[in-house]
């Protein structure tokens, strides 16, 4: 499958975590973004047809949403789109309306990804987030009633004052209205305002260990209520599995249009500069080819972060024999990876330390 990712960096207010390519208080260059991101779309040399979209940022709902039917026009005409392609788009519960909902779903947005991220209000304020409770309910109500049958919501773990029974509370209030849960655990970012505010103490966040401890008992607790855990981060119902995320992770092709965002095709991988100037002038930030050393370490890291594992006939083509590693007999022999008509595949209850089990697969 082909994707596309679509990145609209403008936000009302950016979060006081966030590291992403994201800005407030720029909303004077709207039109003249969309219309080099209009001129990026039109004059790529890309003929693919097109499994999934993905409308992220930044805040892509808190711009005009004629600016995203412009864009949503521009790629159809330039790629060939799938009938049932998953198109999704990214919101904050406070820049969505019954009237924006609506139109989304009128231009074929099927798939919304809310930022919940907590529905404790005071932690929602320590986040720098400008949504509350209530709003986020108004919001997956009128979400539903608009015809909405797919919908994520984004929650954080490692939460000032946060537990696991708040966790459970959430989740049981928010399941009858979503189909996928992402849960992410929080990053203090070097130059972010809350580094500064954990810092002066004025935010104390809770222990690595303790984090890890609520992540495995919500990823129980996710289960026992029909969401299955498909990656590290993510869980879904009834199948509803993300396509899009799913492509990343098989590494398929996939084209990145906006400020700073990344493509991949056929093992070429490049990015646009996350500089407005430098982005108007078509400027990249880098373009590599992967060697093989590079190919074989992402078929073992994106393969075990997931569902869809890899089969070892993917590395032998590179000349990597994993079964040579030490590790990788080790690891099969304590359950920590499991082997399926040739495909490896980690063992969900060890999606925890995933990042150690590969770090040891491709020392090679």
């Amino acid at each position: 499958m082909n994707s596309i990712y679509i990145h609209i960096p403008f936000c009302e207010q950016k979060c006081f975590y966030c590291a992403f390519a994201s800005f407030d208080k720029q909303f004077d260059k709207v039109e003249k973004y969309f219309n080099a991101l209009k001129k990026e779309i039109d004059t790529s040399p890309f003929k693919l047809k097109i499994g999934s979209i993905f409308i992220g940022g930044g805040t892509p709902s808190a711009v005009n949403p004629c600016f995203i039917e412009q864009i949503l026009r521009s790629v159809r005409e330039k790629f060939q789109v799938e009938k049932d392609a998953e198109i999704t788009l990214e919101a904050n519960p406070n820049s969505l309306d019954e009237k924006k909902l609506k139109k989304y779903f009128e231009m074929g947005i099927n798939r919304l990804s809310i930022g919940v991220q907590s529905l404790d209000n005071r932690q929602l304020k320590t986040l720098g987030r400008l949504h509350n409770r209530k709003q986020v309910f108004k919001v997956l109500k009128t979400a539903k009633k608009a015809g909405y049958k797919n919908i994520n919501c984004d929650l954080l773990l490692g939460l000032e004052r946060q537990n696991f029974f708040q966790l459970k509370r959430e989740i049981n209030s928010l399941k009858k209205y979503v189909t996928h849960f992402s849960c992410y655990m929080l990053q203090v970012e070097e130059g972010s305002p809350l580094k500064v505010m954990v810092e002066k103490g004025k935010v104390k966040l809770p222990q690595d260990d303790k984090v890890a401890q609520q992540y495995h008992k919500l990823a129980k607790f996710l289960k026992k209520n029909g969401f299955e855990q498909y990656e590290i981060s993510n869980f879904a119902s009834n199948g509803w599995l993300c396509r899009h995320n799913l492509n990343y992770w098989s590494r398929g092709n996939y084209l990145g249009f906006g400020l700073g965002a990344h493509s991949f095709i056929d093992g070429t991988r490049w990015a646009n500069s996350s500089s407005f100037d430098d982005y108007f002038i078509g400027k990249k930030a880098f373009t590599e080819q992967l060697d093989n050393k590079q190919i074989v370490e992402e078929i073992v890291m994106l393969g075990l972060r997931c569902c869809l594992g890899f089969r070892l006939s993917q590395l032998k083509k590179y000349g990597v024999k994993l079964e040579k590693n030490p590790y990788f007999n080790e690891f099969l022999e304590k359950g920590v990876l499991k082997a399926e008509n040739g495909v490896i595949k980690i063992n969900p209850d060890y999606y925890g330390v995933s990042n150690l089990v590969i770090e040891k697969l491709i020392d090679f």
